[in-house]
This record gives C-alpha cells, sequence and structure tokens, in this order.
C-alpha cells in the first residue's frame, strides 16, 4: 500500500475513538501534535527554496517564530513588517526572483520606496535567496557587486535567506542570542549582514 492509498487516521466520526482500545487516544493526538509541527517546520524550510509569495510567507512564519510580531498586511512599499521593540522595526523586501538582484531589479526599487516611506525606527532589509535548487553553502551572492554598492549608499541591509533559516535555527537554541542578532541587524547601517557561526 502506498501512502496516496493508506486510509486517512483520525478521519472517522467522533464516537469511533470511544469505540477504540485504550492508547488509541493518545496515538492519535500524538500523530495530529506530529503533523501539525511537521506542517509548521515546513512552512520555516520553505525559506531555503521557495520564491515569489510563498517565500515571503517563509520569512514571515521564521520572524513569528522568533517572536516578532509581524504585520499580515503588507506595508511600507510592500514591505514585510517585523516589530522587534517598542519602536523599531524591519521592512523587509524579500527578492521575488531566483537570480541574483541586479541594480535594475525591481527588488532595489522597491528598497528604495521603502527607505522614502520609513520612519526613523525602521530599518529596510533586503532578503535574497537566489538558485533555489543549490544547497545555501554553495550559492553565489544574492546581490551582485554594482546593486550592493546601490544598496549599502542608501543604508539598506542585505541578507540571504539562509540567514534567515539560521535565525531561526539559533532562536531553538539560544533565544537570547537570536534577540541579539535581530538587534545587530536592525543597528546595522547598511550592507550584508550575516549572523556569525559559533
Amino acid at each position: 500500500m502506498t501512502e496516496a492509498t493508506l486510509p486517512a487516521v483520525g478521519q472517522g466520526p467522533a464516537w469511533v475513538t470511544a469505540e477504540m482500545p485504550p492508547g488509541y487516544q493518545n496515538r492519535l493526538f500524538e500523530i495530529q501534535r506530529l503533523t501539525a509541527d511537521l506542517r509548521e517546520m515546513d512552512q520555516i524550510a520553505r525559506v531555503l527554496w521557495e520564491t515569489g509569495q510563498p517565500l515571503e510567507q517563509a520569512v514571515a512564519a521564521i520572524l513569528g517564530a522568533v517572536e516578532c510580531e509581524v504585520d499580515a498586511e503588507r506595508g511600507t512599499a510592500g514591505a514585510l513588517v517585523a516589530t522587534i521593540g517598542s519602536s523599531r522595526r524591519l521592512l523587509l523586501v524579500v527578492s521575488g526572483g531566483a537570480g541574483p538582484i541586479e541594480k535594475t531589479s525591481e527588488e532595489l526599487t522597491r528598497a528604495f520606496q521603502a527607505v522614502q516611506f520609513a520612519s526613523p525606527g525602521d530599518r529596510v532589509v533586503l532578503v535574497g535567496g537566489n538558485d533555489p535548487n543549490t544547497p545555501p553553502a554553495d550559492r553565489p551572492a544574492p546581490v551582485l557587486p554594482e546593486a550592493l554598492d546601490i544598496v549599502e549608499r542608501m543604508g539598506v541591509n542585505v541578507t540571504t535567506t539562509a540567514t534567515v533559516f539560521r535565525l531561526w535555527r539559533l532562536s531553538l537554541e539560544d533565544k537570547p542570542k537570536a534577540r541579539k542578532a535581530l538587534d545587530q541587524l536592525h543597528a546595522q547601517d547598511g550592507g550584508v549582514f550575516v549572523i556569525p557561526a559559533r
């Protein structure tokens, strides 16, 4: 039997659980809990290979997982808005494509618009995730040098989807360090942001 032909677990009428032997309900609840956990982790893992709106959703899921308040509505200039303190926000412009960001890319225009409309406590961050078919460690830089020069002059930070994923992993190991990394991302005034290896 393949997974597609297996009968659904726990899909019968509600009274079926009471008819089953002891332990059935505990196993059913554990399977449901594990399935929900896997769905959440899968949503986060998508930050490593998705593009477009699914990538934005994965970035938002990670920010929520590291206890940022994420505005469900797209905020300033279409950026994801993550509140990291009482008066500090990250405005994240997530790259929509699978290739590196060039100086003529739409993402640079969106980053510039976000800077124009940003409040004093805001930091604009360009999140690039090029070449989704390649493992993160082997990917080229997500922003080409000429585009990076423009971004740095605007005071916009650049990070990769792999770094955003690393932030989530760090939050599982040490929440205070993950929060400190967010503070450093907000404090940096333009350029490439990385989370240092341990």
